[in-house]
């Protein structure tokens, strides 16, 4: 087994300019079931002269030949080509032989089983990543793109499941299929894939833009009609794809149920098998997922594992396209703003600090940086630029690159040059420096007090994780009028440099108040959630973005959570503040009757919020010293407006309202403060007692909780997955859980309180 690379330099070296691997001719025997034996034919062209050239390949190498003659030690490391000019082409010989091969990282190879046959083309901690070396001998990049021609024998009773499209296929007398499959686009050796299985098979067709495209799904489990029903959506997501990205360019889609893991092989993706027959949120988005790989990666590819986010981030980003195509733009800018939420509060933690989606280190390329992050902003491009540019521009770019490769410098110039705008600042920030921008915006109010449909803006930007900023800021405004007029919400796009500036802009009325980005369109450092109330007097609540804001007035009422640190004047009393904070836009007044709800989490292993107050609270000490700040508006100074607290020594909220002070417009955040200097009561907590505890087999469960309305009750396993739920609940209930032995969380919550407690069931 020889990995070195090309001649004449050293191991791991890659010279793209020596030689162009243009075809692959394998023939595979995997008859044996738990072996493979390859004989492939390389076409090569010569692109200078060389006196070498090498091959990789997991495997051994029985014996080479180079255009018919015998090559004497067989080193693919070093394939003699002395001789061949530029320009001509070399046909190298390999016969070989390997029982599997699992590269270091443990997830990418060839897995050849007594049930299942197959190949993961990436290797999560290889280098490089990709691995096509592990089913045949290769110029492993993925920069050096070819055409395959497979010819697969099988095990007896099996067949075969490939890249490309099936030529022919025949049993032979001992009961192995033969079958041959061509891959006619240029590819890069990753995305090759052959698997072989007791496959059962779903045949059909997939609507298009462009015609109906064949469809196989091949599963080992399940029921065709559960199969059917997970990809049942292809139809809408296709076509969706392509109004977005140009046309499906492969001819074929293809899936197939594995055990390991899934990876976008062109005309044959591997997809975990649980999700072939699922419709889970998580199974239709990797489907998606993969899909978008078409465009992603496999049209369009990074020049190398440095610009991973191009492919990932994209096929990410297409998740979220599809899930549009299916449910509408609501339900998918709430999928997008979930997953912003979970990037803001976890990545930089996951991924060891925050990261420029550019250049990553080798073990992080597969990371949530270049997943998770790479997505927010292909979004963001998507906002910056307008949908109509930027899809249109993406279509250019996927046709004018079709089968070729891209950068980040690269994709940034296409993409300025196909919308005339100037992206250089955008991509400084957003792709080659860690961190994120958090955006402010305020209304002044004139000091005569008069209203205008001209108001004066205040914009500011402060970074989260990096101190570099934004040059040239665009950033999206959307203003909601004073009762009386008959149009009564607009946008505005307000272009400013640097990190404040004062905008006056035209509206048709005039404003009550402004949301920056209340349409998700950029990856900033906030989400931000908006809900219609429409009658006087009952309680309406808005639960997201880790607050639950209830009024009784008539308005429209958004709460931005931004993961920007507070900025302005602290009261004396103040230890310190969370790194985050919210603010609440309505049109109403102070009123006692308003209430607003403001989480906090201490313990990092909080299953659901894991993160969100890292650094900030720590101890139970602290818990007992939180305090809910307010400010008006960013000329004003903070107050401690409340002490009360829901919940527990590991998550609940500080409340504002309903006794416990004031809710109104304007900013909120937490703090741990001194209570002999900040003179306000300490917090009273409510409480809960679960009983008995541990809990017999057959008893049933009470519980005690310290509120007198209704209340939901989730009993989480120790994984933090919901294992019984009850809605309607109250205090003295008694419940009947049936649960296995274990340890449990049991979550109570309503309105205003968010309790959690321990329950053991023996």
């Amino acid at each position: 087994m020889v990995l070195l690379m090309l001649c004449p330099f050293a191991a791991g070296a890659q010279v793209a300019d020596s030689v162009d691997a243009i075809d692959y001719d394998l023939t595979l025997d995997l008859s044996s079931g738990n072996r493979l034996c390859g004989h492939a034919v390389v076409t090569l062209r010569m692109l200078r002269e060389c006196a070498t050239v090498g091959l990789m390949l997991e495997a051994t190498t029985d014996s080479v030949k180079v255009d018919g003659a015998t090559v004497a030690d067989a080193a693919l490391w070093a394939v003699p080509t002395a001789g061949v000019a530029a320009g001509d082409t070399v046909r190298v010989e390999v016969w070989y032989r390997t029982t599997g091969y699992v590269e270091p990282g443990g997830w990418g190879g060839l897995y050849l089983g007594s049930s299942l046959g197959y190949n993961l083309g990436v290797g999560f901690a290889s280098n490089p990543h990709v691995i096509g070396r592990a089913l045949f001998p290769c110029r492993d990049n993925f920069t050096d793109k070819a055409t395959y021609t497979l010819r697969v024998t099988t095990k007896a009773g099996w067949t075969a499941e490939c890249g490309g499209t099936r030529l022919s296929a025949e049993v032979d007398s001992a009961g192995c299929e033969h079958s041959v499959w061509r891959i006619g686009q240029p590819t890069p050796t990753y995305l090759v894939s052959v698997s072989q299985a007791a496959w059962q098979r779903v045949q059909d067709t997939v609507a298009s833009l462009y015609g109906d495209y064949p469809l196989t799904l091949g599963y080992r489990t399940g029921t065709e009609a559960d199969v059917r029903s997970a990809f049942a959506e292809l139809d809408s997501v296709v076509p969706m794809y392509e109004r977005c990205f140009g046309p499906y360019r492969w001819g074929r889609i293809g899936y197939i149920a594995t055990p390991k893991g899934s990876m976008e092989h062109v005309n044959n993706i591997a997809l975990q098998s649980s999700f072939a027959t699922s419709l889970s949120e998580r199974a239709q988005t990797t489907i998606a997922h993969e899909l978008g790989h078409a465009w992603f990666g496999n049209l369009l590819t990074c020049t190398t594992d440095a610009d991973m986010w191009i492919n990932e981030g994209g096929a990410s980003f297409c998740s979220e396209v599809a899930m549009e195509s299916v449910l509408g733009r609501e339900a998918s800018d709430d999928y997008y703003q979930r997953n912003l939420e979970a990037v803001l509060r976890t990545t930089h933690s996951t991924d060891g600090a925050y990261r420029a989606l550019h250049g990553l280190p080798l073990h992080l390329t597969y990371g949530s940086t270049t997943y998770d992050k790479g997505w927010m902003v292909w979004h963001s491009l998507r906002g910056y630029l307008g949908e109509e540019a930027f899809y249109g521009a993406m279509n250019r770019l996927m046709a004018s690159c079709a089968f070729g490769n891209i950068d980040a410098e690269g994709l940034r110039d296409s993409l300025s040059l196909y919308t005339g705008v100037d992206l250089e600042d955008f991509f400084r920030f957003h792709v080659f420096s860690p961190g994120f921008v958090d955006y402010h915006v305020e209304m002044d109010t004139p000091e005569d007090g008069c209203l205008s449909t001209s108001p004066s803006l205040h914009l500011h930007q402060q970074s989260v994780g990096t101190d570099a900023h934004v040059e040239f800021n665009r950033v999206p405004v959307t203003f909601y009028a004073r009762p009386g007029y008959d149009s009564t919400v607009c946008k505005r796009t307000i272009l400013f440099e640097g990190t404040d500036a004062y905008e006056m802009t035209d509206l048709p009325f005039v404003p009550a108040f402004c949301v920056l980005d209340a349409d998700c369109e950029l990856s900033d450092a906030a989400t931000v959630a908006c809900q219609q109330t429409e009658g006087e007097g009952t309680l309406h609540t808005l639960e997201s973005e880790h607050a639950i804001v209830g009024t009784h007035h008539a308005t429209t009422v958004c709460v931005e959570h931004h993961w920007g640190k507070p900025m302005g004047e602290m009261p004396e009393g103040v230890v310190r503040t969370a790194q985050r904070y919210w603010m609440v836009r309505g049109d109403w007044q102070r009123e006692a009757a308003d209430q607003g709800m403001f989480r906090y989490v201490r313990t990092h292993s909080n299953n659901t919020y894991n993160g969100l107050d890292r650094g900030f609270i720590e101890s139970r000490e602290a818990v007992d010293s939180l305090a809910l700040l307010y400010r008006r508006g960013g000329t004003e100074a903070w107050t401690v407006v409340s002490r009360q607290r829901t919940g527990n020594y590991d998550s609940g909220f500080l409340t504002a309202g309903g006794g416990a002070g004031t809710l109104a417009p304007g900013e909120y955040t937490l703090a741990v403060v001194d209570p002999q200097a900040v003179g306000i009561a300490e917090a009273a907590t409510p409480f809960s007692e679960l009983f008995p505890n541990p809990l017999a087999p057959g008893q049933a469960l009470t519980v005690e909780v310290d509120t007198e309305e209704p209340f939901s009750l989730t009993i989480l396993d120790a994984g933090g997955r919901p294992v019984w739920e009850k809605t309607g609940c109250h205090s003295g209930e008694k419940m009947n859980p049936a649960l296995a032995k274990g340890t449990y969380f049991v979550r109570i919550e309503n309105n205003f309180i968010s309790l959690q407690s321990k329950l053991i069931q023996l």
